[in-house]
């Protein structure tokens, strides 16, 4: 027991000692400089950062576009993981690959109907719900027509889906209303060949009969509707027929047309030669004969 608190009293004092040779160790040194101060803001270093700023911007935007467009083409494509349906309807892109035609403005109503009919052609290539058809067919239009249906979206009511049928409902009753209709209509009524070739009558029947649907709904309504406009002179050398479908009919008719042109041809060059022949056995008057004067008498 005496030894231990001897050797405890030894290690205090060493302990005491190195602390107080430590103590004056750091009094004794220097205190060390402060920092130098950054150098200045200049102008260079400013746009290099604002560089470097942009360039993260750009990198962080591309790699969202690629997430998106990753997103979008798993979407299209579906997961079959899970039992999942695959997503079949057609992208945007898809859309655009067909070359849809532009709608600015149209000078007549046929205009904005043969737009209405390409469109249609164009799903028909492409597997879209209604509401898609409308969004897309919205994006072509463009000019007046654009302006036309940004202010007529905001008749729906917020939420109202817009589907291909409240679309085409909307764009035909603006630019092909009721009263037009019914003025195409009686051009339709009245429409007669005339003057008019085949090729040219069937055109314009073909035109004005979109908007009389009514009359040409049968084969054998349009045939009468066609036959109702024909020449006296078609309807005598081709009668009523006999032909249960329209382009039979037509075919008759062209067939038809060119019997009557080669025969009135082939009389034309009949009378011609004719006229040519008479003037060539027409008898020539004989010339007059010259008498010599008598002579005078002499006194």
């Amino acid at each position: 027991m005496v030894q231990t608190r001897g050797v405890g009293n030894s290690n205090p004092g060493l302990g005491a000692g190195t602390s107080g040779g430590g103590a004056r160790r750091n009094e004794d040194r220097a205190p060390s400089p402060p920092p130098p101060p950054p150098p200045p803001y200049t102008a260079d270093m400013f746009f290099a950062q604002f560089l470097g700023s942009q360039r993260n911007m750009e990198e962080m935007q591309r790699n969202m576009e690629e997430a998106l467009c990753n997103i979008a083409e798993n979407t299209r494509r579906g997961d079959n993981q899970g039992g999942r349906e695959v997503n079949q309807y057609s992208s945007f892109k898809d859309f655009m690959d067909t070359k849809p035609p532009v709608f600015k403005e149209a000078l007549e109503p046929l205009e904005a109907d043969e737009w209405i009919n390409t469109m249609e052609q164009k799903f028909h290539l492409l597997r879209m719900t209604e509401e898609l058809k409308a969004e897309y067919a919205a994006h072509q239009l463009q000019g007046p027509a654009g302006i036309w249906w940004s202010h007529h979206r905001t008749t729906y009511l917020e939420g109202t889906p817009i589907t291909w049928n409240r679309f085409t409902t909307a764009f035909r009753g603006n630019y092909i209303p009721p009263g037009v209709v019914e003025m195409k209509v009686g051009e339709f009524m009245r429409l007669s060949q005339g003057t008019k070739s085949m090729n040219e009558y069937l055109h314009a029947f073909n035109n004005l009969a979109r908007y009389a649907t009514e009359f040409v709904n049968t084969e054998a309504k349009k045939i009468a509707s066609f036959q109702r406009g024909l020449s006296p002179k078609m309807l005598k050398t081709i009668g009523t027929g006999t032909r249960a479908t329209f382009n039979a009919y037509i075919s008759d008719c062209l067939t038809q047309e060119n019997n009557n042109n080669n025969y009135s041809a082939s009389k034309s060059r009949k009378r011609a030669f004719e006229a040519g022949s008479s003037q060539s056995r027409a008898p020539v008057a004989g010339r007059p004969q010259y008498h010599p004067p008598a002579p005078s008498a002499r006194f």
